[in-house]
């Protein structure tokens, strides 16, 4: 869950779980994922829970809101925080991360990779490599999801079910309701 703070110009990342009846009261979710006076908006948590991916506008990207990764460590701290590196990050912004059940398919939108105007979605796919034992690797170039999922205007915070055959995202389209 992404809360503005009380500055109306930051805000912060929480978790909240289903426990079969109702959600638990958010609780913010710790340093190095959200960063004190900047913006953290958006999360998207790996499977089995031991890695979330997330955009910040904090210092050190490549320019305003970069994906991040970070990992859950053996005692249950979380690691620093990993920028996803030029591949995937550009000068402008990038926002919303979905990393699909797969473990390796990343969708994000950007307002940069050659889009189409304001926020399109990409796909990029993690290639490991072998010789690090998977953990480090390489994020392949992002793959425009193109018309007619992606517009002129804001096409942003795309999911895809686990069979791959149903996507959700949040779009300006004229038959809408509301702006976005």
């Amino acid at each position: 869950i992404y809360r503005t703070s009380k500055d109306l110009l930051s805000g912060d990342l929480y978790s909240s779980v289903f426990d079969g009846k109702d959600w638990t009261i958010p609780e913010k979710l710790p340093e190095p994922i959200n960063s004190e006076h900047y913006t953290d908006p958006s999360a998207s948590l790996l499977a089995d829970g031991q890695m979330i991916y997330f955009s910040s506008d904090r210092p050190g990207g490549y320019g305003k809101k970069d994906i991040y990764s970070i990992v859950k460590l053996p005692k249950g701290h979380w690691s620093a925080a990993i920028n996803l590196g030029p591949s995937v990050n550009t000068s402008a912004d990038e926002d919303s991360p979905f990393i699909h059940p797969d473990g390796k398919t990343l969708y994000f939108s950007s307002k940069d990779h050659k889009n189409m105007g304001g926020y399109d979605i990409f796909k990029t796919i993690f290639t490991p490599d072998p010789a690090s034992g998977g953990e480090s690797g390489s994020w392949s170039d992002p793959e425009n999801m193109g018309y007619p999922i992606n517009t002129p205007d804001d096409d942003i915070f795309f999911v895809l079910s686990t069979n791959g055959k149903t996507g959700y995202y949040s779009s300006v389209r004229p038959d809408g309701y509301g702006d976005v």
